[in-house]
């Protein structure tokens, strides 16, 4: 029984993963990669690239930390921490949008393979790594005594925040529960001898504290099993929630929100109980290795929120180097891979005031990230993967003899067909806009998967089934 045209026209909602055929929404896919939906609403279009900020650093090595020193009367300097090729210390790193420069100062050779966390505040500039605190006022020159911040008395904590007029510390060695705040500014200047702290509920059996964030009315202090919240006056006796997370990177603070990566999967808070925002990935979520929970580092444009997660294998699919993009408004999720494993982000305003988004390699390299139209020359390779689809009744055997795929600049695009859960198999080529192509595949049910690369304006658009056959009985 041949049944009307079927059409897949809508993919407004990105990746849904993890619902029933019967109620999974006709305006979702369950995986994309390199593709993002929210740009031409219905459409999948590839991603932007990546490129180079300036030369590597340092061959092999990873980038410890990342941080724009920006100062009210305009001065901006990147600056990134890495390794020397020696591992004998850690240095710093500065750029004014071009190369990359060695800093100068004192205290400024660092122990090595320790994360840098930045805060700045009174036109200062804070690194933290939990053995050493360095400041600097003009991006180039540190110090690691006096200045604006007192950084000489400043407890060596590993995570530092600014939050109402004060430094927070947190992560001193052998007080790991314990928050320290400075006093405020006197002067233009504040001091660690009127310090004041308060100790986080250490018996509370959650684990060190992991990271410090804010949102209105709160600073956040995240522990490897809890979250907890000070408003300046009380931390309140009980968690905001038992779910906690494994690193400062893990933790993403825009649009007044702080989202943060947990093995559950990632949740969003303003400063009350968090929700988990996930949930359309769990798959994707459920195949990081444990052995990168640690690892996991995010960044947030007050648009989307990354989040780098490694590689991943899903079912006959391995990919590597993934991140998961998040679409705040739209709630819409995708995933990108990229050439390089990024394991710290940050932000860079250019010259011209625009925002662009960096982040920092295992190789010794800063990339701007969905910047220019290829990955560092090389055309960016994409995949769609719709949900499973069921042509009239599942039970019943379907056979699919004719697809017409519409798409903007896919040349050499490929289109798979995987009946019944079986082995995915070719069904045809796309090199048009309009595609028609001639196939056979039969089952009850099926998986369908288009494949290429492309550096132009790549869009999928959607698949008509003009020959659809039902057949009336329900075994082969």
């Amino acid at each position: 029984m041949k049944i009307g045209i079927q059409k897949l026209r809508d993919m407004s909602s990105g990746i849904i993963q993890g619902v029933d055929e019967s109620i999974t929404p006709n305006n979702s896919v369950y995986l994309a990669n390199n593709l993002i939906f929210d740009e031409s609403l219905g459409r999948a279009k590839l991603r932007k690239g990546t490129t180079q900020m300036g030369s590597q650093l340092v061959d092999a090595k990873s980038i410890l930390g990342l941080y724009q020193h920006i100062l009210a009367a305009g001065t901006k300097k990147m600056l990134a921490v890495i390794n020397d090729s020696g591992d004998s210390n850690t240095d710093v790193f500065y750029s004014s949008g071009t190369g990359w420069t060695i800093c100068t100062g004192s205290g400024i050779n660092l122990t090595k393979n320790l994360k840098a966390h930045f805060a700045t505040f009174l036109d200062t500039t804070v690194l933290v790594n939990g053995t050493e605190a360095i400041t600097t006022e003009n991006g180039i020159a540190w110090v690691a005594t006096a200045g604006n911040l007192d950084v000489g008395d400043m407890p060596k904590g590993k995570y530092v925040a600014e939050w109402q007029d004060r430094i927070y510390i947190a992560g001193v060695s052998g007080n790991l529960d314990r928050l320290y705040f400075s006093s405020t500014p006197t002067a233009g200047v504040i001091n660690w001898t009127d310090a004041e702290y308060i100790d986080i509920e250490p018996e509370d059996g959650a684990g060190a504290i992991t990271g410090l964030a804010k949102v209105p009315g709160y600073i956040l202090i995240l522990k490897e099993r809890s979250l907890k919240r000070w408003d300046g006056n009380s931390t309140y006796p009980e968690s905001l929630i038992e779910i906690g997370t494994p690193s400062q990177e893990a933790i993403v603070q825009t649009k007044q929100s702080i989202f943060y990566f947990n093995k559950r999967g990632i949740y969003e808070t303003t400063g009350g109980y968090p929700r988990k925002i996930s949930r359309k990935i769990q798959d994707i979520i459920d195949a990081i290795p444990s052995t990168y929970y640690s690892s996991v580092s995010g960044w947030g444009d007050g648009e989307n929120v990354y989040y780098s997660i490694g590689d991943i294998t899903l079912n006959d699919l391995t990919f590597t180097n993934v991140v998961v993009s998040y679409n705040i408004n739209s709630q819409i999720w995708t995933m990108f891979t990229f050439p390089n494993e990024f394991l710290c982000w940050h932000h860079y305003i250019d010259s011209n005031g625009d925002e662009i988004i960096v982040a920092g390699t295992d190789d010794g390299q800063v990339f701007k990230v969905l910047n220019g139209t290829t990955d560092g020359g090389s055309a960016i390779k994409w995949l769609l993967q719709y949900n499973t689809q069921e042509f009239g009744s599942r039970g019943r055997i379907t056979d699919i003899s004719k697809i017409v795929a519409y798409s903007k600049n896919v040349r050499n695009g490929t289109l798979s067909i995987r009946a019944e859960n079986k082995e995915f198999k070719p069904f045809g080529v796309i090199q048009n806009d309009v595609e028609e192509l001639i196939g056979e595949s039969s089952g009850r049910y099926f998986d369908l998967r288009l494949q290429g690369s492309g550096q132009d304006d790549v869009q999928i658009i959607g698949m008509d089934f003009p020959s659809v056959n039902v057949n009336e009985n329900y075994s082969e």
